[in-house]
C-alpha cells in the first residue's frame, strides 16, 4: 500500500480555476487566505491551495508572513499548499492592494468572460510587465493527514534541462530538495509544457494545464517526503519511519478490519505500548483516532462519488451497523452522513465561478485594476 498515493487519491486534488494576469511595475497584490477565497472560486471544495506560474517578463516576489520572501524568475512555479494569505509584488517596498479590494475584484474577473478565453487581470504602474497564470488546487477533504504536513510554500525552478525544487518547511529560508536526475528532468519537461499551455491562455488548454499542475504537485510531494530529515516529526516524516510507516500501511491497506493497537503492533513487529507512544509522537494522534479519521475520509469520498446506500458504505469502512457509523460520522464530521451527502450535492449543483449577487460586469477601472 502506497500511503501517500492513497492520501492524495482520497484528498482528490484537482486544479479547476485559472486566470491570467499582466502586472506592470510597480505593483503589489495581496492574495486572500483560502478560507475567504473558497466561496468565490470553488464553493464545493473543503480546502484550497494557491498556484502561480510566472510565464515570462520581469521577476517578482512572493512573501508570506514570517518567511523570507521568495524570488520568482520566468518559468518558475510556486505552490502554497496551505492556502495562506501572501503578497506578490515587483518590489516588496510597494504597498499591496488590500485583501478586501482583492476579494471584490476576483468575482468581477470571472463575470462576462469572453468565450474561449480565461479570465484576465491587468494591474500596475505601467512599467516593465510580468505575465502570470494563477490557479487554485482544490480538494474535498479538509482533515486529510497530508494537508497539515505540507510545507507553506514550494518553488519549482527550471534551468539547464532540469528542475530544482525548494520548500519553506522547517526553516525560514528555502531548502533545496535533492532529486534524482530523471525526476528533475521529468518535472522540468512537464512544467515547460505547462508554461507553453499557459501562453495560450485559453479555456481549451485549461484541462491540460490542470492535469499538469496535479502531476507536478504529486511528484514534488513525493520527493519532499523522501527528503524529510531524520528525527523530524509529522505525518510525512512518519512515512519514512520503519515502524510507524508499517502501521500506516496496515491501516490504509485494510481500513475496514477490526484493528486494535495490540493487533497493529503485532502485525508491525512493535509492542503495543511502544507503538502508541511512537505513533502519537510522530503523527500527533493515537493509532485508533487516526483509523477513525481515515475511515471518515473514505466514507466521505464514497458518499460523494458512489451510489451506495449508507449501510453499504458503513460496512465498507469497518462499521458493523449503520447506527454506529452514523454516530461516528456525526461526532467526527459534525453532521449525519445523509445530511453531509445532500449538502455536497446541493453545493456541487450551485458551484459557479461567480456566486449570485457578485456577477455584475466589471467596470473599465476593474479591468485595468
Amino acid at each position: 500500500m502506497d500511503v501517500l498515493a492513497d492520501a492524495l487519491r482520497v484528498m482528490r486534488v484537482a486544479c479547476g480555476v485559472f486566470f491570467t494576469a499582466k502586472v506592470t511595475s510597480p505593483w503589489a497584490v495581496t492574495s486572500p487566505p483560502a478560507a475567504r477565497l473558497r466561496p468565490l472560486v470553488a464553493p464545493e471544495a473543503e480546502c484550497l491551495a494557491h498556484f502561480h506560474i510566472l510565464v515570462d517578463g520581469e521577476p517578482c516576489w512572493v512573501a508570506l508572513p514570517g518567511r523570507a520572501p521568495i524570488a520568482m524568475a520566468p518559468g518558475d512555479l510556486v505552490i502554497l499548499p496551505q492556502g495562506e494569505q501572501h503578497v506578490m509584488a515587483s518590489d516588496l517596498a510597494v504597498a499591496p492592494v488590500p485583501v478586501e479590494q482583492t476579494l471584490r475584484i476576483i468575482p468581477a474577473m470571472f463575470a462576462n468572460v469572453e468565450p474561449g478565453r480565461l479570465p484576465h487581470m491587468g494591474y500596475g504602474g505601467g512599467g516593465a510587465a510580468s505575465n502570470l497564470v494563477c490557479g487554485y488546487l482544490q480538494c474535498d477533504q479538509s482533515f486529510n493527514p497530508l494537508l497539515g504536513a505540507l510545507p507553506q510554500a514550494v518553488l519549482v525552478r527550471t534551468s539547464a534541462g532540469a528542475a530544482s525544487v525548494y520548500t519553506t518547511a522547517g526553516a525560514a529560508e528555502l531548502r533545496a530538495l535533492a532529486m534524482p536526475p530523471e525526476a528533475a528532468r521529468w518535472i522540468e519537461t512537464t512544467l515547460r509544457y505547462a508554461v507553453s499551455e499557459a501562453h495560450a491562455a485559453n479555456a481549451a488548454g485549461t484541462t491540460m494545464l490542470a492535469r499538469l499542475a496535479e502531476l507536478v504537485f504529486a511528484e514534488v510531494m513525493r520527493r519532499y517526503i523522501q527528503a524529510v530529515p531524520e528525527g523530524e516529526q509529522g505525518w510525512l516524516a512518519a512515512l519514512n519511519d520503519a515502524q510507524v510507516s508499517r502501521v500506516l500501511r496496515l491501516i490504509h491497506g485494510e481500513p475496514a478490519r477490526d484493528w486494535t493497537v495490540a493487533a497493529l503492533g503485532k502485525a508491525a513487529g512493535i509492542s503495543r505500548s511502544a507503538l502508541a507512544e511512537r505513533f502519537a509522537a510522530m503523527v500527533g494522534e493515537s493509532p485508533m483516532r487516526y483509523l477513525a479519521n481515515w475511515r471518515m475520509q473514505l466514507a466521505k469520498r464514497l458518499l460523494r462519488e458512489s451510489g451506495q446506500n449508507i449501510a453499504e458504505i458503513a460496512a465498507q469502512v469497518g462499521y458493523e451497523s449503520e447506527a454506529a457509523f452514523n454516530r461516528a460520522f456525526r461526532r467526527l464530521v459534525g453532521k449525519p452522513p445523509a445530511a453531509w451527502r445532500d449538502g455536497g450535492r446541493r453545493k456541487a449543483a450551485r458551484a459557479q465561478f461567480v456566486p449570485p449577487g457578485l456577477g455584475a460586469a466589471p467596470s473599465a477601472a476593474t479591468q485595468a485594476w
